[in-house]
């Protein structure tokens, strides 16, 4: 029997809350769309607007609900110190996220209010995934959030390469789905649980059963493990990122980029650290080797691309490498590695993103906007101050001292090596001073590359001004204080 109380409400308070906002900004988008006056584009900058602000209460009634750990809805989500710093985080980013995408909408002339409201509905399902404490809601959470993204990338609808980048998602997303259904099948027809709590329990005398439950359990913990890895776009289950990432519109390619990612990675920490705790050890190989070929696949591909959102792709599998490295130690200082990791992976994802989009080519009398590595050259003659800002962004990406990227890398190092796992420690900074070549390359050209023509940029919008200057701020703070995301991180995970 199924009861529910007022702290059950109380636990899902900020995604009430914005599923009515978007129930009201929908019925609001419906009934203004076809007005002379207030319809497009004059109805997607209010939404844009009502969005923000969404969002910005969202915020703070996640950061008002600090309450010890809860149960709820019959232990199906909780409320926890590691949800309750995801859901800030995410809600915060995508605060920033709006800012960036906002000036993008209004020059490709996206006038389409539900663009808003898609985005909305998918940062909800983050939230969810984030307070997941079973298989099924899990399933159903990520299963909202991929819709969601299917409906995005494709949403440019004059353009061929958009139009592929979601049928593609939607083909390979329906079948890493339905993998994993078969993985949460298995190991409910095995155990007869989907509860993470209920799980941990079954799994502390696991050793003592027999051989055939053993291997099936493994089994369906793989399979989700491979769900979870092409998700969030883990060799060797990326091939659908680089192409997504460059058909998809710009905006859409940074919401991909910046947001999904946290949420996930949280979910594979409750998983393997809380739900797998006894049997992680079994797992270890799969780990490593998605580690690896995440790193190497991640490192060689980013090295022969020309094109910015190719590149970020290629850049994005090459991290999500080092943050599996961190899980593959299971112990919690590995577990800390990878979510110090993926904090500052969001940090500087933003960051690029932010000025990847100021990239705007003035091509009278329109724009367009930037799609290649090489529009870069001779940046510093035009705005030395964005050019300085994408240095010390691609310094921290490629981990040289003393941005953070390169503390968030040793953390992981160091976890690596006190667990023995000497030769994929060794692999990765081999791979990571390859990767500083490609990186340094750009720099390389926006400061000492001569051109005959120079690429002349738009003027950079406010909100994005204010993002960049924001994301500088912090790289500049956690250097200095570094101690404020890890202490942040050790609060996560109950340190």
């Amino acid at each position: 029997m199924l009861f529910i109380s007022s702290y059950d409400f109380y636990a899902l308070l900020t995604e009430i809350y914005i599923l009515n906002s978007v129930c009201v900004l929908l019925i609001y988008g419906v009934i203004l769309n076809t007005s002379l006056k207030r319809g497009t584009p004059v109805l997607d900058h209010n939404i844009g607007g009502f969005a923000i602000q969404t969002v910005i209460i969202s915020l703070w009634l996640t950061f008002l609900s600090n309450t010890p750990h809860m149960i709820s809805w019959n232990a199906l989500l909780c409320h926890d110190f590691l949800s309750y710093g995801l859901k800030n985080v995410i809600l915060a980013t995508a605060l920033f996220w709006i800012f960036i995408v906002f000036s993008y909408n209004k020059a490709e002339k996206i006038n389409f209010y539900e663009y808003w409201i898609i985005s909305i509905l998918a940062i909800v399902a983050m939230l969810f995934i984030s307070n997941s404490l079973d298989f099924l809601v899990m399933y159903l959470a990520i299963e909202f959030q991929s819709i969601a993204f299917y409906i995005l990338a494709s949403f440019k609808r004059t353009s061929e390469f958009s139009t592929e980048a979601g049928l593609k998602y939607f083909v390979l997303g329906a079948f890493s789905s339905a993998l994993l259904l078969l993985g949460i099948s298995l190991l409910y027809g095995t155990t007869g649980l989907t509860n993470f709590g209920d799980l941990s329990k079954f799994f502390w005398g696991i050793t003592s059963t027999k051989s055939c439950v053993i291997n099936a359990t493994l089994l369906g913990i793989v399979l989700i493990e491979a769900a979870l890895f092409f998700k969030i776009s883990a060799a060797p289950f990326h091939m659908w990122s680089p192409d997504v990432y460059e058909g998809a519109p710009t905006n859409v390619t940074s919401f991909f980029g910046i947001l999904p990612k946290l949420a996930l990675v949280g979910l594979m920490f409750r998983i393997f650290y809380l739900c797998c705790a006894e049997i992680i050890y079994m797992l270890n190989f799969t780990l490593v080797i998605c580690a690896f070929l995440s790193m190497l696949i991640g490192t060689f591909g980013a090295l022969a691309q020309a094109k910015w959102k190719r590149f970020i792709a290629y850049s994005t599998i090459s991290h999500v490498g080092f943050i599996l490295a961190g899980f593959s130690t299971s112990e919690f200082t590995g577990a800390f590695g990878s979510m110090f990791y993926i904090l500052i992976y969001t940090l500087t994802s933003l960051a690029i993103f932010s000025i990847v989009l100021s990239f705007r080519n003035i091509s009278y009398p329109t724009t367009y906007q930037s799609r290649y590595l090489g529009d870069v050259t001779g940046l510093v003659k035009v705005n030395p101050m964005l050019s300085a800002s994408l240095v010390g962004i691609l310094f921290s990406m490629a981990g040289i001292p003393p941005f953070p990227g390169f503390f968030a890398k040793a953390f992981v190092l160091l976890a690596l090596l006190q667990e023995k796992l000497r030769g994929l420690a060794i692999l990765a900074i081999i791979l990571s001073c390859i990767s500083c070549f490609y990186y340094i390359r750009l720099i390389q050209t926006m400061y000492f590359t001569n051109a005959k023509v120079i690429a002349i940029f738009c003027p950079i919008e406010k909100e994005k001004s204010i993002v960049i200057s924001l994301t500088m701020l912090l790289l500049v703070t956690t250097f200095l204080k570094i101690d404020l995301i890890s202490n942040f991180v050790q609060s996560m995970l109950f340190l």
